[in-house]
This record gives structure tokens, C-alpha cells and sequence, in this order.
């Protein structure tokens, strides 16, 4: 006598994740939301051409050709004095916040991270890959907000190598920052300052200057 065997019923395979399906929320994450950019889409669009620009046009100038460089940062909404002088391979993050006075350099490598204003005063140099930082981060808030405050370089200061100089920092008139100093409070002028973060180490010394 045959008897019927009951089907089994079938066994149901994980289905593989698709792109479209909402992601679940990640129970490691530390932020309770993704950061969002401030930043509007005028001033994106802005940047990405300038990027561009910056490839294709200026960061392969001749190092002669500060004229060139400085056409193309005023075409950009810069403040360029005329005798300023910006070297090729410099990172000027949004030209339209930079404002050389005459007689100011940017050298090799420099970024100036310019979120908010920066101000290279009168015969103010800023040397070999300096930093100008004008932007970070709330740190006390979780959506991190984006904080910005602006720079200035006073005249006849003189910025070295490596440096950082933070938001909302004025370095005054003929005051030295040592390389690789780390600034975050103002300097006064004709102060030398060293280390990390940067402290008084001295007076700069010029005939019929300060003493």
C-alpha cells in the first residue's frame, strides 16, 4: 500500500542586501545623525570650478609668473595687490576670502584653508607649506557643526615653515613664527614665537624698530 510522504516546505534563502533597501541603523555608531555640510551649493559649484582652474591654469605656471596667478585669483573675487606674490604649487581653498596686500607672499606648498577671511598684510610673508586654518568644528556639539573665524597677517610678519596658524588668530606686526609652531592665540608684534603650541621665545630685533 503506497502512502503519500508530506512535502517538506522549502527552504528560504537570505536574500542578497540591494542598494535601494534603507540601511539599518549602525548600533557602533558614536554620532546620533551623519554630518551635513553648511556649505551652500553656490559655494560648491564655485569651488569645483575653481579647482579646475587651479589644475589646468595655476598650479603648473612658471614660478616667474606671479602676474598670471594673481589674473587668476581676482578673477575669483581675490584682493590681490599688485606686487603680491602667490607661488604655483600654494592651495588657496575659496580666493574670493584672500586679500594680499602689496608686497605679500604665499610660497611653496602653503594651503590657506580659506573657510573665513584671511588678510597677508604689507611685506608679510608665509613660507614653505604653512597652514592658515580659518575653519573646524563645534567638538561640544554631536552635529559638528562648522565654525569658522578669519586670519591676519600683520605687515612685515614672517610665518616659517610648517607652521599652523588657527581661526581667529592675528599675528602682529613684524612678529616671527618659528617652524613648525602651532598658533592659536594672537602674537603681538615684534614677538618670536616657538613651539606647540606656540609660546614667547623672544623680541625680533630691526633698526628703528622694536626692541
Amino acid at each position: 500500500m503506497h502512502r503519500d510522504i508530506p512535502q517538506q516546505p522549502p527552504i528560504m534563502q537570505p536574500r542578497e542586501p540591494h542598494a535601494a533597501d534603507p540601511v539599518p541603523d549602525d548600533p557602533t555608531a558614536f554620532y546620533p545623525a551623519a554630518y551635513r555640510s553648511e556649505l551652500s551649493l553656490g559655494n560648491k559649484l564655485a569651488r569645483a570650478v575653481w579647482a579646475v582652474v587651479h589644475l589646468l591654469l595655476f598650479r603648473f605656471s612658471p614660478v616667474p609668473c606671479h602676474g598670471w596667478r594673481r589674473l587668476l585669483l581676482r578673477a575669483f573675487g581675490g584682493r590681490i595687490a599688485r606686487t603680491a606674490k602667490v607661488y604655483p604649487s600654494a592651495r588657496i581653498w575659496a580666493p574670493w576670502n584672500l586679500t594680499m596686500e602689496p608686497g605679500a607672499v604665499v610660497g611653496p606648498e602653503v594651503y590657506c584653508y580659506s573657510v573665513g577671511p584671511i588678510v597677508l598684510g604689507v611685506d608679510s610673508t608665509t613660507s614653505f607649506r604653512t597652514f592658515l586654518c580659518t575653519a573646524s568644528h563645534d567638538i561640544h556639539d554631536p552635529a559638528r557643526p562648522l565654525v569658522t573665524g578669519p586670519i591676519r597677517i600683520e605687515r612685515g610678519a614672517y610665518v616659517f615653515a610648517d607652521a599652523f596658524i588657527g581661526m581667529n588668530v592675528t599675528v602682529g606686526e613684524a612678529a616671527v613664527v618659528a617652524a613648525r609652531a602651532v598658533v592659536v592665540r594672537d602674537i603681538a608684534a615684534y614677538d618670536v614665537v616657538a613651539g606647540n603650541p606656540a609660546r614667547v621665545v623672544g623680541r625680533r630685533r630691526l633698526p628703528g624698530g622694536d626692541v
